[in-house]
């Protein structure tokens, strides 16, 4: 059985990755999802935002992700 997490890192440097090189391995292609991921993992990790608001912003993003997803289903 292939683990659809398990993925092989392109683009390591130095045992290293960054969040762009995680959503080009998992082929992450919607801006608005890419837009959460990235607030996700740095949430409150950053000097612009504290963690609640990259939370909230993380959390609009996913809520425009799935507005795509139904708009293209009205198409």
């Amino acid at each position: 059985m292939i683990n659809k997490y398990i993925k092989e890192i392109k683009g390591k440097i130095n045992g290293k990755i960054d969040v762009y090189s995680v959503l080009i391995t998992f082929e992450v292609t919607c801006p608005a999802r890419q837009h959460a991921i990235k607030k996700l993992l740095c949430a409150g990790k950053r000097d612009k935002c504290d963690e609640l608001q990259d939370l909230q912003e993380a959390k609009q993003a996913i809520e425009r992700a799935i507005d795509l997803i139904i708009d293209s289903w009205k198409q």
